[in-house]
Parts: structure tokens; C-alpha cells; sequence
């Protein structure tokens, strides 16, 4: 999980494959999820939460315990798992959602 922050999630995925590759190290992307928020996660939990939320919005509120988040997660298995984010979705979290279909498809 890192933050997409100014530079935006795809350029951010692309910057960590080529560090990757400029490190020689294996990526084992069919074994690891890769998730990036654009600008935070809160935006995502906001979502979660039911709000409708803005990706161009950096402020979103913390919650007060990071465990707090859990109910969030469960929330988002479920709906990555049955195809249905509601919508409108962010952009980065429908990203997220197709790679744990990619990733929970293959195998």
C-alpha cells in the first residue's frame, strides 16, 4: 500500500516496477496485491463510510484507532468480491477491487 499523493496511482505503480527492476529484484506480482489510494487511505474509508468522496481531495477525516478500520476492510472484500462498489467509486479503489480479482482469479 503507498499513497499515489501528486504524482497519481498509475505513475506511482510504474515507478515502483522500475525500482523493482533497477534492483534486479522479482516482483512475484502474481502472488502480491499492490494497492494505491491516491491520496491517502482515507479517502477509501470515507467511501466506506458512505460518503461520497473526490480523489482531488486530500482531507478526509483519520479514524482515532487504526484497528478501527476493520469493519471497513470486511466491507470492501465483500463488495470487491461480488463486483459491486458502490458508485459512484473512486477511481483508485475500483483499481484495487480489479487487482484482487486479478490476483483471487489466478488462483
Amino acid at each position: 500500500m503507498l499513497d499515489g499523493d501528486a504524482k497519481g496511482p498509475a505513475e506511482r505503480l510504474r515507478e515502483l516496477n522500475e525500482a523493482g527492476r533497477d534492483a534486479q529484484m522479482s516482483k512475484h506480482r502474481d502472488r502480491t496485491f499492490v494497492f494505491v489510494p491516491t491520496w491517502n487511505i482515507e479517502t477509501w474509508l470515507a467511501y466506506l463510510n458512505g460518503m461520497t468522496v473526490d480523489e482531488t481531495n486530500r482531507h478526509y477525516p483519520r479514524l482515532a484507532r487504526q484497528r478501527e478500520c476493520q469493519e471497513h476492510v470486511d466491507e470492501l472484500v465483500e463488495m470487491c468480491r461480488h463486483g459491486g462498489l458502490r458508485q459512484p467509486a473512486p477511481p483508485s479503489l475500483v483499481a484495487a477491487c480489479e487487482e484482487y480479482h486479478r490476483l483471487t482469479s489466478a488462483h
